[in-house]
């Protein structure tokens, strides 16, 4: 006689409770290789911002081949081209902006985009943002970045001027082609991330590149192993009360 639990109905029950259990698995060990990968992005980050900077010149393609590096750049602030990036939080998680300014380099008439780091939202205006001009030639450090265009979808949203503007003046991303329409100097196909100066906070205020988290990949990966025992402790339980069902019926 056919053991109770293998009839056709409880095979079903099984393979389905089989197949919820491995996929679940699947995905714990999944958040474990990611989280492996945000690790090991962290260490190639740390290892960046250990390097000594390497100068940043108005050659297009030694600044492409310097993306991902730690570099400096002198040059003068083009203020009055400044824009900002919208949808920016601070370290502490204050939503604000980050102020983009162009820096031409000295000895040349090219620029490139530097992001100064963030500003609270209250202070993004134009006229608000002058408080923040530097009018003298000034060294930058940072993390050079390529620039970011719009992605091929048909719902990405679009960097446009406000009705009224002649400019965008505030971005989703560093579109440096794009940014290139209004901007008198030549851009470099990257930007600059800056780093925080030993002068200590103040505004604008670069993000501290050392503050790395791990993300929830770990949490998010105990949480599927969880499931899955949870699921093996009430399915077995199921398939204990069916067999006493069985055994009082007899």
């Amino acid at each position: 006689m056919k053991h109770p639990l293998l009839r056709p109905s409880w095979l079903i029950r099984h393979a389905f409770a089989l197949l919820i259990f491995i996929t679940m698995i699947g995905l714990g060990i999944w958040q474990l290789d990611r989280l492996g990968q945000r690790r090991a992005a962290n260490a190639a980050r740390q290892a960046v911002l250990d390097q000594s900077p390497v100068a940043l010149s108005g050659d297009p393609d030694a600044g492409l081949a310097l993306v991902g590096r730690r570099v400096r750049a002198s040059g003068t602030y083009l203020n009055a081209q400044s824009v900002i990036l919208r949808g920016q939080k601070s370290d502490s998680g204050v939503d604000g902006v980050h102020l983009l300014t162009p820096l031409q380099l000295s000895g040349g008439d090219v620029a490139v985009i530097v992001d100064r780091g963030w500003l609270p939202a209250g202070q993004a205006a134009p006229e608000a943002r002058g408080a923040f001009a530097i009018d003298r030639e000034v060294t930058v450090e940072g993390v050079a970045l390529i620039g970011q265009s719009r992605p091929d979808a048909l719902l990405a949203s679009m960097d446009l001027a406000m009705p009224g503007e002649t400019r965008i003046d505030a971005w989703l991303r560093v579109d440096i082609g794009k940014m290139q329409a209004q901007i008198d100097a030549p851009l470099l196909p990257v930007y600059i991330e800056q780093l925080p100066s030993a002068a200590g906070p103040r505004l604008p205020l670069p993000a501290d590149p050392r503050k790395l988290d791990e993300g929830p990949h770990l949490s998010y990966a105990l949480q599927w192993f969880a499931f899955s025992v949870i699921l093996a402790v009430v399915y077995a339980g199921l398939m204990r009360q069916e067999l006493r069902r069985i055994g009082r019926a007899g």
